[in-house]
């Protein structure tokens, strides 16, 4: 009697070991992974370009990329490289404003369906005496490619 009682209280432990294996795949399967990226700097958003903002924010190939931006050689260096047969770029444009608006990154992540997120933030200053059209571009590996979604967070 007693090794029969033991045998069954193996099973039924075996049976919630596989359960919450499975429900930990499952989850796992859902969570988000980062990805890694770099933002692309000295770029502008051309004036053909409607204030509405982009319709799809990832951008594969150089030809849509070029229609959409330009390089802007400053002082503080050369635009970021663009290697699009090994890379795409998600970017965020701002409306027009004359206040000083930047908008930087807080995460680029992919979940268990392939479905990359960026999730960004926007921070205002003060009142300038030109206008700006905000913009962030990030640069990921196509090995990392997918659906892309973009999510303003909140400050």
């Amino acid at each position: 009697m007693l090794i029969i009682t033991s045998c069954n209280n193996n099973g039924k432990d075996n049976t919630t070991e596989n359960k919450q294996t499975a429900d930990t795949s499952a989850t796992r399967e859902m969570k988000a992974t980062d990805i890694p990226f770099i933002v692309a700097k000295n770029y502008f958003t051309k004036n053909t370009v409607k204030q509405g903002g982009l319709e799809n924010p990832k951008i594969g190939t150089k030809e849509n990329f070029d229609a959409i931006f330009s390089a802007a050689t400053t002082m503080n260096g050369r635009p970021t490289e663009i290697d699009f047969s090994k890379q795409y770029v998600i970017a965020v444009v701002g409306a027009e404003t004359d206040i000083a608006t930047e908008i930087s990154p807080v995460s680029l992540q992919r979940d268990g369906k392939n479905q990359v997120t960026l999730n960004y933030k926007v921070s205002k200053g003060n009142k300038q005496s030109f206008k700006i059209r905000p913009l962030l571009i990030v640069v990921s590996d196509k090995s990392y490619d997918g659906p892309v979604s973009i999510k303003e967070q909140a400050n």
